[in-house]
C-alpha cells in the first residue's frame, strides 16, 4: 500500500512539474476592482492557485460537516443507549419462565422460515 502510494504521488508531481513546464510562457495578470493588478506571472501558478483556493474552501466547508455528522452521532448514541434501558426495564416486567419460552418459540419460528 505504501508503495502504491508513492508511485501515485510520484506521478502527480511528474504531471505537475510538466504542466509548469508546459505553461511557462503565457503571462498572466489578474485584475481586480479599482484598477488592481497582480502580475504578470506564469499561466501555471495562476491555475495552482486556484486550485489550492478551491482545496482550502473545500476543507473548511467539510470540517464544518464533520461537526453536524458528530452531533448527530452523539444524539443518536443517547437516543440508543434510552431504547436499551426502556428494553430492559420491560424485560425485567415478563416473568423468567415465560421469557425461556418465548426465546424457543422465536427460534422455532426461525428455523421454519429457513426450511
Amino acid at each position: 500500500m505504501v508503495t502504491l502510494r508513492f508511485i501515485a504521488g510520484l506521478a502527480v508531481l511528474i504531471f505537475l512539474v510538466t504542466f509548469a513546464l508546459e505553461n511557462m510562457e503565457p503571462a498572466v495578470t489578474l485584475r481586480y476592482y479599482f484598477g488592481y493588478q497582480w502580475g504578470p506571472y506564469p499561466l501555471f501558478l495562476a491555475l495552482l492557485g486556484a486550485a489550492v483556493a478551491g482545496i482550502i474552501i473545500a476543507m473548511v466547508f467539510s470540517v464544518f460537516e464533520q461537526f453536524r455528522l458528530r452531533a448527530i452521532i452523539r444524539r443518536q448514541k443517547r437516543q440508543l443507549a434510552a431504547l436499551k434501558n426502556e428494553v430492559r426495564e420491560y424485560q425485567q416486567l415478563i416473568p423468567e419462565h415465560l421469557i425461556d419460552k418465548s426465546l424457543a418459540d422465536t427460534a422455532r419460528a426461525a428455523e421454519k422460515e429457513n426450511d
